[in-house]
């Protein structure tokens, strides 16, 4: 059996990760669900030219530092947003794993990212809808 304190940092490290990812995920959700978009198809894009993203734009935080904050065929700058959600979202998992273990703090990471999820998708939604009611008039 392996002991738990080597098994550890491998764990939080591989639960930061998935905080990140959830952050990305975050990041889709906020931009195509107050559009009415699915969020299952298309693929991920460039906004500007549709240039499907690949494995290295996908990457949480890392991607866009690696791009500089631009896609990697047109050039168009990616807000400075989606990296922070991200971060976030990373730190949010991090964070309850550090303060209390691994599988409280997990748990408990899990609910702070959801909530992040939530709130970040509720300000998008009213973002787009105010923009939209200032395009109607």
């Amino acid at each position: 059996m392996i002991p738990i304190a080597i098994v550890a940092p491998f764990l939080t490290a591989y639960l930061t990760f998935v905080g990140l990812v959830l952050g990305s995920f975050i990041n889709l959700v906020a931009d195509r669900l107050p559009r009415g978009e699915s969020i299952v198809r298309p693929r991920s894009h460039c906004v500007a030219c549709d240039r499907e993203l690949n494995a290295i734009d996908l990457l949480p935080v890392l991607g866009y530092w690696l791009r500089r904050g631009r896609c990697a065929t047109c050039g168009c700058r990616i807000g400075v947003s989606a990296p922070l959600v991200e971060a976030v979202a990373g730190a949010l998992m991090v964070a309850p794993i550090i303060s209390f273990g691994l599988w409280p703090g997990a748990a408990a990471g899990l609910c702070l990212v959801a909530g992040w999820g939530l709130a970040v998708t509720s300000l998008a939604a009213h973002r787009y809808a105010a923009s939209a009611r200032a395009r109607a008039r």
